[in-house]
């Protein structure tokens, strides 16, 4: 589902974590360790993403293997817990019947699960590497019909034997494209017998409103854009487009990030602390695209002397996808810095900084923004915001990534 980024082959996927998948970008979910949770019996996963993450996990593998993938392709991981003692079934189910979709499931309340799958002292429990059958929409999964629990590549069977679970068994599910992914693909779970309703809640929880106002900051004229959300929900990025006032019922007290975007403007990102007010209003003002401008995405972070992006960067680098979707004709160039006080900007500090503006650029990359209107460089320590930082916060921020407007 990724096309492989820097050496690390990583990428930014686009999955939610309730029925429907939403816009998200990590770095992670192509691995064991970054496995999204699938909290429903109904997941969509809207947007496939391309390549296998940091590591491959699984690999160098006989092509007829029966439980294992000749190595991953394009794929992304998740974990889910079974709700009920039942005998549980699954189907995956393509949009698009000529993507070809294997997976593989492990028992996942393994201490170090992650670490014993890649070195193979565990063994899947279900595994379907067949060809894909567009007689049936190309769907696989599990079935109680179904007589093998691992069926291998080639014509075969789409479904895999169903699984006797006890409540509340964690599984690990990957989910693996051999060629990369038209369209995206529902997962749905089936329990034999179902779960009991969940009891009903005698306590709403308080809300408070969100009022977001977006103009034009030369002529104050309303601007319809889009909007990334980080904060309202948890762990999740809440995506809008298409107006210029948004209002949302949200719970108290919840510190926000809002991304804001429109075609013709420079994006920004705006902070607002969290109260307990019954309505906060927000008032962004957007900015005109023009050469020599600047935005420094001072979200996107990075764990201490590497170039691994941090969950918190998600918003940001989905925001900056979206500025230049809605702006073909722009043309940026992406500057990583580190931070590096008392200390001369050596080469270490160049080539770290140049790696970091790399993630950002090969992450536009894989997202199908034309080359030629990127490019990047590493500052290395030469432009700290805070050159003495006095705490965490600031040495983070110093590590940080500006977005530079070379043309329109």
């Amino acid at each position: 589902m990724f096309r492989p980024l820097l050496s690390t082959c990583a990428a930014m996927l686009t999955l939610g974590l309730c029925a429907q998948g939403d816009d998200r970008f990590t770095q992670e979910n192509g691995d064991c360790t970054g496995a999204i949770m699938i909290e429903d019996s109904f997941y969509v996963a809207a947007h496939p993403v391309r390549g296998f993450g940091n590591k491959l996990e699984i690999k160098e593998n006989p092509s007829d293997h029966k439980q294992w993938f000749e190595r991953e392709h394009h794929t992304t991981w998740y974990k889910f817990r079974v709700p009920v003692q039942c005998k549980l079934t699954m189907d995956i189910i393509p949009r698009d019947p000529t993507d070809d979709i294997d997976f593989i499931i492990f028992e996942g309340a393994i201490p170090g699960i992650c670490d014993k799958i890649a070195s193979k002292q565990v063994v899947p429990v279900r595994s379907n590497i067949s060809r894909n059958d567009p007689n049936i929409g190309s769907r696989c999964g599990l079935s109680k019909e179904a007589p093998d629990a691992f069926v291998r590549s080639g014509v075969g069977a789409s479904y895999s034997s169903a699984l006797e679970v006890e409540a509340g068994q964690l599984f690990y599910l990957v989910v693996d494209h051999q060629n990369p992914p038209r369209a995206g693909y529902q997962i749905r779970f089936h329990y034999d017998p179902p779960p009991p309703p969940p009891p009903v809640e005698e306590k709403k929880q308080q809300l408070q409103q969100l009022v977001i106002n977006i103009s034009d900051a030369k002529t104050g004229a309303p601007v319809n854009a889009t909007l990334a959300i980080d904060g309202m929900e948890f762990d999740k990025v809440v995506e809008a487009k298409g107006k210029s006032t948004y209002e949302y019922d949200m719970a108290m007290y919840r510190n926000l990030k809002i991304g804001c975007t429109n075609k013709g403007y420079m994006f920004t990102t705006v902070r607002v602390r969290g109260t307990t007010d019954p309505t906060i209003t927000v008032d962004i003002k957007l900015t005109p695209i023009s050469a020599g401008e600047r935005v420094v995405l001072d979200d996107i972070r990075f764990v201490g002397n590497e170039d691994k992006v941090m969950r918190q960067s998600e918003a940001s680098l989905l925001l900056l996808l979206r500025f230049m979707q809605e702006n073909p004709k722009v043309r940026i160039e992406v500057q990583g810095h580190v931070n590096g006080p008392t200390f001369k900007n050596k080469k270490e500090f160049i080539d770290l900084s140049t790696a970091r503006a790399k993630t950002v650029y090969d992450f536009l990359l894989v997202n199908d923004v034309d080359p030629e209107r990127i490019s990047y460089q590493g500052l290395g320590n030469s432009q700290m915001l805070y050159p003495e930082p006095k705490n965490k916060e600031q040495s983070e921020a110093n590590r940080r990534v500006e977005v530079k407007v070379l043309g329109t």
